[in-house]
């Protein structure tokens, strides 16, 4: 069955999705302890990509995207990256990282949908219900697999990435994983973003020739420590 495309039946609650179609998503974060890992540098970054022509940032942390949606005039997807022994959940684990994103001028908040156990065991039903008590911020799912995909769009989730595939414990064939995008846009009617190891132009096309509502890259365009490491093996 396919879910409801709230992108055709509500186009003006949903105009980031609209801007970002078929376009590029730059991820602007930057390695912790690396002297680029400033808001004004990712502020910077962030406006870069954006004069190249990108569709939309991804950033990281409250004062990243507060400089970011300050300075660009494309669409944020903001997250928060916090750690607990209490859960593997670390990409917006709580109710308020949702809402301080939100606050922060994110257009989208990025979210882990897979089904573990957030922090205080709270469930992904739990914590969706709670947030969109608290915001009405379009929400997208990170997830790594199809089932917890559709699991998401059941749920409401506006859109989801394809970000923890390979990065759980369900098993990846490798990234970037253009056949989960296949499946997925196979099965849902809401926007799918591929993320998730894409770093040349033939895997951005081959990701949108296969469903993916648009594709965002990170490390191949904004890490260079990671970069210089690999030159350096």
């Amino acid at each position: 069955m396919l879910v409801t495309n709230r992108l055709q039946s509500e186009p003006g609650l949903n105009s980031a999705w609209i801007n970002i179609r078929g376009g590029l998503i730059v991820s602007c974060q930057a390695p912790g302890g690396t002297p680029i890992d400033t808001p004004e540098f990712i502020r910077a970054q962030a406006l870069t990509v954006e004069l190249a022509g990108a569709s939309a940032i991804r950033a990281e942390g409250i004062e990243n995207v507060t400089a970011v949606c300050a300075a660009v005039k494309i669409p944020v997807i903001g997250l928060i990256k916090a750690y607990s022994d209490q859960s593997d959940v670390y990409i917006t684990p709580r109710v308020e990282d949702v809402v301080n994103l939100a606050k922060a001028g994110a257009s989208i908040v990025a979210v882990d949908a897979t089904q573990r156990k957030r922090w205080n065991g709270q469930s992904l039903e739990e914590f969706f219900a709670e947030v969109k008590k608290a915001t009405n911020v379009q929400l997208m799912a990170d997830i790594d697999s199809l089932e917890n995909a559709q699991f998401a769009a059941d749920l409401g989730f506006d859109a989801v990435a394809t970000t923890l595939n390979g990065y759980t414990d369900i098993p990846s064939p490798g990234l970037p994983n253009i056949n989960l995008i296949s499946q997925v846009s196979k099965k849902l009617d809401i926007p799918i973003i591929a993320e998730g190891g894409f770093a040349t132009p033939s895997e951005f096309n081959k990701a949108i020739e296969s469903g993916a509502w648009s594709v965002c890259v990170g490390t191949a365009i904004t890490n260079p420590y990671l970069l210089t490491k690999q030159f350096l093996k």
